[in-house]
């Protein structure tokens, strides 16, 4: 099936009047797919293409550095790596702002530098929070400050039943350990005795386990020695709910 989907694509795009720009968003998911070599197979339709530019685009950048950085994988080295700062802070308040008066509806600045802040930037969470802010303005009011705990909770709580389907998949020591994390925001030096005394943990060992489990799954990401859960919904809905 892979081959057949891939020759069509292709196919396709050979076929095109003029040459074409592919951009593959989130292209990390492919190394999780069931089929097997669906990363080579791409690379060799990629090679052999001639009509087309690609663009490969990861949240996962640990993820998408192994795809790429990796000498036993189909794609290493074949990219001009890039890394995407989030959105300037200002830029998102002023097109934030923009939205909400095109529609008759307004918000103070502090509170999209807040929604901002409080997701390091990160375009999905933070749309998710302003949304869900924009739907509880009427029309003609201003979105304040008081609102941001209310909006939060409302989107925190609509994944529920999926972040409780997550957790019946996991071992007791992961979700003691996830729970641990998420409780501590970013979390530094989680094997050692303060940070497993502090959370009711086991050993040390039992931690590296459960935290390589967890970050093999995507649940918690790693930057210089520093944990913290990938979904900030989540981590908040485990640290105040769960």
């Amino acid at each position: 099936m892979p081959q057949t989907t891939l020759d069509e694509l292709f196919r396709y795009i050979d076929e095109a009047d003029k040459p074409c720009i592919i951009a593959i968003d989130e292209f990390q998911q492919i190394g999780g797919y069931s089929e097997k070599n669906v990363e080579a197979l791409l690379r060799t339709k990629i090679q052999q293409c001639k009509k087309a530019r690609f663009i490969f685009s990861g949240s996962k950048r640990h993820v998408m550095s192994n795809m790429f950085n990796s000498p036993s994988k189909p794609f290493y080295q074949s990219v001009v790596s890039m890394g995407l700062e989030p959105i300037p802070v200002e830029v998102y308040t002023d097109f934030a702002c923009n939205l909400f008066e095109a529609y008759g509806r307004s918000v103070d600045r502090d509170v999209v530098r807040a929604v901002w802040q409080q997701y390091e930037g990160c375009t999905w969470f933070v749309q998710m929070l302003m949304n869900e802010l924009f739907a509880m303005t009427a029309p003609g009011d201003a979105c304040k400050y008081d609102m941001l705990d209310e909006a939060r909770r409302h989107v925190v709580m609509a994944q529920a039943d999926s972040y409780k389907d997550l957790l019946s998949n996991m071992s007791v020591k992961q979700k003691t350990v996830l729970q641990a994390i998420a409780k501590e925001g970013v979390a530094r030096n989680i094997t050692s005795s303060k940070f497993i005394k502090k959370y009711s943990l086991n050993s040390a060992s039992s931690v590296q386990a459960a935290v390589k489990q967890l970050l093999k799954n995507d649940l918690v990401t790693q930057t210089d020695g520093a944990y913290r859960v990938y979904d900030y919904f989540f981590s908040q809905w485990l640290s105040t709910v769960y």
